[in-house]
């Protein structure tokens, strides 16, 4: 057998392979009868025939489960040649071009990126240190937006819902702040208690159902404090500090925990949007250091009770309040894209 050399030119006159033939004839079969099913009446009768036969012929010569026969090549391409040809000739001005074909697979393209984007999966950038060490300023993930139901266009009003958040859950929702500039700005949290849950802080321990959640302590080292602003990464400061690992039933995540007293990134104003009833006391509003000790709450019905994994340098539900389930776009699975490529693909443990 005769190989050809490497940049040899191709005989103009050599059959495409086997494969390409039989592409090239389910394609040419496809537009062939679309084509002729709808516009044969706007032609003259005989060359409608014409090309019915010619799609006959270029069937029974194409190998199926049915027939069971091999691919003659030259008969097939002689076939597919007269049936383009009098497609061509009869129905040229049905065809598409190649320019048609390319801007209709670019708008199918894009119809299905916005279909992904609406109903499945939304991308999102980390801009703060919040969620610190799981997810760091500048990463990007996908949301799940079907995880616990179907939600109606560009809204996070739940169409259909099929499941609730778990405790574990790292989850982006829209902020609840009516009146104020950051109402309905993406948020991204852990889901540390669900309805019905009882919840308090003590020692700057999670006590959930008046048993402390299981903590171990993964490592002691010192962790940087970033200015706040989104997306900044400039370090602020360098707390000693230790690393966390905390369980509740079978979902387990890291924490990240200042220390050293007077090391805090300062003081949050009290919010206005937590309910009366459920709003922290007021001594929780003066030093952040080391998560004060913090009232015993119950997480009402249709809300879930969030933290950053960041516990000394997060604004989350101990300032205001309890995320409503009709505010929740979704629930983070994977980092996409990270500086330090290690993360890549990494899951929202």
């Amino acid at each position: 057998m005769n190989i050809p050399r490497k940049g040899a030119k191709r005989d103009p006159d050599a059959l495409p392979s086997p494969r390409q033939l039989q592409r090239r004839a389910v394609d040419l079969l496809r537009e062939a009868r679309r084509i002729h099913k709808s516009k044969a009446k706007r032609v003259d009768p005989e060359a409608a025939n014409a090309v019915a036969e010619k799609i006959a012929t270029v069937d029974k010569l194409l190998p199926s489960r049915k027939n069971k026969i091999e691919l003659d090549g030259p008969a097939m391409n002689r076939a597919t040649m007269a049936l383009d040809q009098a497609l061509s000739a009869h129905f040229g001005k049905w065809r598409k071009s190649s320019l048609r074909e390319l801007v209709e697979a670019l708008g199918m393209a894009v119809l299905l990126a916005a279909v992904i984007r609406l109903f499945f999966v939304e991308a999102f950038s980390i801009p703060s240190s919040s969620m610190y060490p799981t997810l760091e300023i500048g990463d990007h993930l996908f949301i799940s937006k079907i995880r616990y139901g179907v939600y109606a266009p560009l809204s996070t009003k739940r169409i259909i819902a099929w499941d609730e958040p778990s405790h574990g859950d790292v989850i982006v929702f829209e902020y609840q702040a009516p009146g104020q500039a950051l109402d309905g700005e993406d948020f991204i949290k852990r889901v540390v208690a669900i309805e019905g849950d009882r919840i308090r802080l003590e020692n700057d321990v999670l006590i959930l159902n008046g048993k402390p959640v299981q903590t171990e302590v993964v490592a002691e080292t010192t962790c940087e404090l970033f200015t706040g602003k989104d997306y900044d990464d400039t370090v602020a400061s360098t707390c000693p500090c230790v690393i966390q690992r905390e369980t509740i039933g079978s979902a387990s995540w890291t924490t990240q925990h200042i220390t050293t007293p007077g090391c805090s990134p300062g003081t949050v104003e009290p919010s206005e949007v937590w309910p009366l009833e459920y709003r922290p006391v007021a001594r929780y509003y003066g030093s952040r250091d080391t998560n004060p000790d913090w009232p015993d709450v119950v997480v009402p019905a249709g809300h879930v009770f969030v933290m950053g994994d960041n516990r000394d340098n997060s604004q989350d539900g101990r300032f205001w309040g309890f995320v409503p389930y009709d505010r929740i776009k979704g629930k983070a699975f994977v980092i996409w894209l990270a500086r330090d490529w290690s993360r890549l693909l990494n899951g929202m443990y």
